[in-house]
């Protein structure tokens, strides 16, 4: 990786300034959203024309995902991200481990841990058969899960998600399989502690609020879009797994559920 990503973000924090862009209270009218979209849709076909003509596809994911973060400050919402010390001095790949609020976290962690250390996802095997969006997520050689079979999914997870990190690429999971805009303890599940300990690697715990992009009524991926709302995003202190992992699965829930109820006040 160069050192131009490394240094994207120099200090431990970063916050979009105030007053940038205008932006009114409530969600986006029905054409704003519509070209909110628009945007978000030109930069994924532009990233899978470039890979889709062999350009490597981490650098193109990588480059992506940044134009989302400008464009979603474009729109008016603030991003404030914290704990960033945490990503960069942790050497090695790491099993980054968050919560899944909306579509917004899978656009922006390429851009957020790409730009410290290369990284993939796991992921739901729909993602990489769509035909619009599936060459951009397939280039980062995800781990995609049927979610029919947790035997069968779990298997395949430390399979490959060792393979990955053993590469030196650092995963990114959602314990909770499907967005949900409520951080539910009892769903998030322990697949990230297991496939670290597997590795031999460490757990980043990641704590995210991204209520910005509302799921869809009708289609999840498409829902209303609130410029009013920060995004917040919250690395923590990386941690080695030690027995089951019982202790860090707690300390990783008990972080998250700290950030996002501090975040509500």
């Amino acid at each position: 990786m160069s050192e131009k990503k490394v240094q994207i973000f120099e200090k431990d924090y970063y916050k979009s300034k105030k007053g940038l862009y205008t932006v009114k209270p409530g969600k986006l009218s029905l054409f704003q959203t519509i070209k909110y979209y628009a945007g978000m849709a030109s930069v994924v076909f532009e990233a899978r024309a470039e890979v889709l003509k062999g350009i490597s596809g981490f650098d193109v994911v990588h480059s992506a995902s940044k134009r989302v973060f400008n464009y979603i400050e474009k729109t008016g919402a603030v991003i404030d991200i914290r704990g960033l010390n945490f990503l960069k001095k942790t050497d090695g790949p790491v099993v980054v481990i968050s919560n899944h609020m909306s579509t917004l976290e899978t656009f922006i962690f390429p851009f957020l841990v790409g730009s410290v250390k290369e990284c993939s996802f796991v992921v739901k095997k729909s993602l990489v058969t769509n035909p619009v969006f599936g060459p951009v997520m397939r280039s980062l050689n995800p781990i995609a899960v049927e979610r029919q079979d947790p035997r069968k999914d779990l298997d395949l997870v430390m399979k490959e998600g060792s393979e990955l990190l053993k590469k030196g690429i650092s995963v990114i999971l959602f314990p909770q399989a499907t967005r949900d805009p409520v951080f539910r303890p009892e769903k998030f599940n322990s697949l990230g502690i297991k496939l670290a300990k597997r590795a031999g690697v460490k757990v980043l715990p990641c704590a995210v609020k991204t209520d910005f992009w509302e799921n869809g009524k009708l289609i999840s991926s498409f829902g209303n879009i609130y410029p009013e709302r920060t995004v917040y995003f919250e690395f923590g202190e990386a941690m080695e797994i030690e027995g089951a992992g019982k202790k860090e699965h707690r300390k990783i829930v008990d972080f998250i559920q700290t950030k996002i109820d501090g975040w509500k006040k």
